[in-house]
């Protein structure tokens, strides 16, 4: 399968473009971690990537993750087609609106993937990304605030709205504890070159 236009795009990037949207996940992650205090008892941490845009974040996640939990990390990156990650450790080709395999995991991450699926399946990728985890364990999906403040059934990129309301709703109905976590990062808070950044993440905790 050819690789596509979207992921061609990402590998089109300067490894400075890239390290700078790195820089971004680790500043987000380490506002997440914060407040959900998340401390994983075991010698090594299992992480399982929902979706990588480019092969490069695979190191850049691994090592973000070590470093802000001070442990090894195992790392599993998921992702429906993997000719753009060819090459690297760990890469699963897998479907994330289905059950991950191998479980479980003590976080699972998806940055910025909801977009990506399709409204009536993105309930299915967050259930799967809490069923995958053991307790302790979150389940991180962050998001744009376009994401979530889109009120059609695309945005204006093409991609899906995120109706978090209703995932909140029904986090609630099943249980299933979580965290909202917003911010809006100043441009001078973030990497240079990177805009003023306002988003979040809905944070499962098991």
């Amino acid at each position: 399968m050819a690789i596509s236009k979207y992921h061609l795009n990402h590998m089109s990037r300067s490894d400075e473009e890239t390290q700078r949207r790195a820089n971004v996940k680790e500043l987000e992650l380490k506002k997440i971690l914060a407040d959900t205090n998340f401390i994983s008892a075991l010698a090594t941490v299992r992480i399982g990537v929902l979706g990588c845009a480019d092969k490069r974040f695979i190191n850049h996640h691994k090592l973000i993750f070590e470093k802000l939990l001070g442990k090894p990390v195992e790392l599993t990156t998921f992702d429906i087609t993997v000719e753009h990650l060819r090459e690297e450790d760990g890469v699963v080709e897998h479907d994330i609106t289905l059950p991950l395999p191998n479980p479980p995991y003590d976080i699972t991450f998806g940055h910025v993937i909801l977009k990506f699926i399709e409204t009536s399946k993105q309930w299915s990728v967050i259930k799967n990304a809490y069923d995958a985890l053991r307790s302790p364990g979150l389940g991180i999906f962050v998001y744009d605030w376009e994401d979530i403040t889109t009120k059609t059934a695309k945005q204006a990129d093409e991609y899906y709205s995120v109706p978090i309301e209703e995932y909140k709703t029904k986090l609630s109905q099943q249980n299933i504890n979580f965290k909202n976590i917003a911010w809006s990062f100043d441009i001078g808070e973030v990497p240079i070159g990177i805009r003023g950044l306002k988003g979040g993440a809905l944070v499962l905790l098991k």
